[in-house]
């Protein structure tokens, strides 16, 4: 079965990574909720999607830069007053629903590593007992690595989680290609991909599978492209657009 995932929250329907988009999209029906996770100066975890607030808030910086404190004194923009939510705030509205979570490890804007986030991650995920409805992501192999370690240091392994998935750039396939993915998947031991919408075809699908490689998607946010992903038979996808995905699954 595809699973449908709200990406952001349903970013074309209502402000991205905002209480206001992660309530309505427990209420769609959808299977899976997408949204990012970074961390303050104080080690606090929040879910934006930027390294950078200038695009969403009313303010300007990196959020590594900010307490979470100095943070909560920008606004979203459009969402009626809304602050960067927490990722304990959105576990909060997520756990009572049916509504799983697909959660992306983020890097700094230089694209290191956040200290210990892996970590604190898994805590909060195991703290609200979210673990086993988590399907964890990043474009990064290394922090998708971080996070099998933070998981034994807790006695866990990451078939405790929904799902474990390298998020890849049509970039990233061109530059290596595809002998060179399986490699590096196979090197840190992740089995599942996940695949820019338009980029897959029954020849993907094809060769992936032969290889032992489940493939997911993102970016599917037109009715066009949600039809695409359930002919395909991938294994998620996200979409901004929910509402149209739900719709074509309907048909």
């Amino acid at each position: 079965m595809t699973l449908i995932a709200s990406h952001r929250g349903g970013t074309h329907l209502w402000p991205e990574n905002t209480r206001l988009a992660f309530s309505n999209t427990a209420r769609l029906g959808v299977d899976l909720v997408e949204f990012d996770v970074h961390q303050t100066s104080d080690n606090r975890l929040v879910v934006h999607h930027d390294a950078l607030i200038d695009r969403m808030t009313d303010g300007k910086g990196a959020i590594a830069d900010f307490s979470h404190d100095a943070l909560m004194r920008h606004i979203v923009i459009g969402s009626g007053g809304e602050t960067i939510p927490t990722l304990a705030e959105t576990i909060g509205i997520f756990r009572p629903s049916a509504v799983d979570l697909r959660l992306e490890i983020k890097t700094k804007l230089d694209g290191k590593a956040y200290d210990g986030m892996e970590g604190r991650i898994a805590d909060e995920l195991l703290a609200n007992d979210m673990l086993r409805r988590t399907m964890v992501t990043s474009f990064s192999l290394s922090r998708l690595e971080a996070f099998v370690m933070a998981l034994n240091e807790r006695g866990l392994n990451v078939g405790e989680l929904l799902g474990f998935v390298f998020l890849c750039s049509p970039q990233t396939v061109s530059q290596l290609g595809w002998e060179g993915i399986l490699a590096a998947l196979s090197r840190f031991g992740v089995r599942d991909i996940a695949l820019r919408a338009e980029t897959i075809d029954v020849e993907v699908m094809d060769l992936l599978g032969k290889n032992g490689v489940t493939v997911h998607g993102w970016a599917a946010h037109t009715s066009e492209m949600a039809w695409a992903m359930f002919r395909l038979g991938v294994a998620s996808f996200t979409t901004d657009r929910p509402d149209l995905a739900m719709a074509a699954k309907r048909d």
